[in-house]
């Protein structure tokens, strides 16, 4: 059986020096393998197709027989890793945090432990009968975040 490990050396191999990052690498019990990489440009199919060709190259067919696909994230995939988060950095997010609690903002910073993001909080204002939107700053603690997402669109 082909190991994520062995797939993964090689493709660290192949893109170093590029653009392009490696996000995630599954097998399954039958062999099928997934890479998943991208990079902050985007990703094109020929990016794809290279990565394929070097884990292609790399293992003989015929002592290790493997079905594999080369493919970007998700658009609604949960962002894992910190290239990801750099790359979503001014775009927004929603956050599911380990309390169950829910937040829709602005990524703002992201590094290896914390990211930070600003939102409009509805509070209420002196001398103003409604609530008005208030602008919010917050740094998470990634330790302290489920997951977090793109927003890909706004629901109606």
């Amino acid at each position: 059986m082909i190991s994520a490990s062995s797939i993964a050396q090689v493709v660290e191999k192949f893109i170093a020096g590029s653009d392009l990052f490696l996000v995630d690498i599954t097998v399954s019990p039958f062999n099928d393998v997934e890479v998943v990489v991208d990079k902050p440009s985007g990703l094109t199919v020929e990016d794809c197709a290279d990565v394929s060709r070097a884990v292609e190259a790399a293992f003989d067919r015929d002592k290790e027989d493997f079905a594999l696909t080369v493919a970007s994230p998700g658009l609604g995939e949960p962002l894992k890793i910190l290239p990801q988060y750099r790359k979503a950095l001014g775009k927004e997010v929603e956050i599911l945090l380990k309390s169950g609690a829910k937040l829709t903002a602005t990524l703002t910073e992201a590094t290896t432990e914390k990211i930070a993001v600003e939102y409009a909080k509805m509070e209420a204002v002196e001398g103003k009968k409604r609530k008005q939107p208030v602008a919010c700053a917050q740094a998470l603690q990634l330790a302290d975040v489920k997951w977090v997402k793109l927003v890909v669109g706004k629901k109606c």
